[in-house]
């Protein structure tokens, strides 16, 4: 069974939840979110390692609010956090050995509940 863990990573909190192909949380974790650029990447990795050592992880994506590149990458603008112009996805996965991909929050909530919700099933 594949799973990987959804990071939320807000204004007040960096919430993570492992989650497997049905769309099943299993486990989560939670820390304050720091208000450094270097800090954040540490608590976002550190939520990670916590369910990674209880799971076995294949990838991790990360939903926050602000502007991402294209190829889900890069954070350019997140008014609520540190990150500008921000290589996250590169630099997360290289700190904790797994892919990363970045999604704005709303686009990652659409596509949960495409898939997960109330709109699962429903015609594409």
């Amino acid at each position: 069974m594949t799973l990987t863990v959804g990071v939320d990573v807000g204004g007040t909190s960096v919430r993570a939840g492992v989650v497997n192909g049905d769309g099943t949380v299993l486990d989560t974790a939670r820390t304050p979110t720091p208000p450094s650029e270097a800090a954040l990447e540490t608590a976002v990795a550190g939520v990670v390692s916590t369910l990674a050592g209880r799971h076995r992880i294949a990838a991790v994506g990360l939903a926050l609010a602000g502007f991402i590149t294209p190829d889900r990458r890069v954070v350019r603008f997140a008014p609520h956090l540190s990150w500008r112009d921000a290589p996250v996805a590169d630099r997360l996965g290289n700190r904790i050995g797994l892919p990363v991909v970045v999604e704005h929050d709303a686009n990652a909530a659409a596509l949960a509940e495409r898939y997960f919700g109330a709109a699962s099933g429903a015609a594409k």
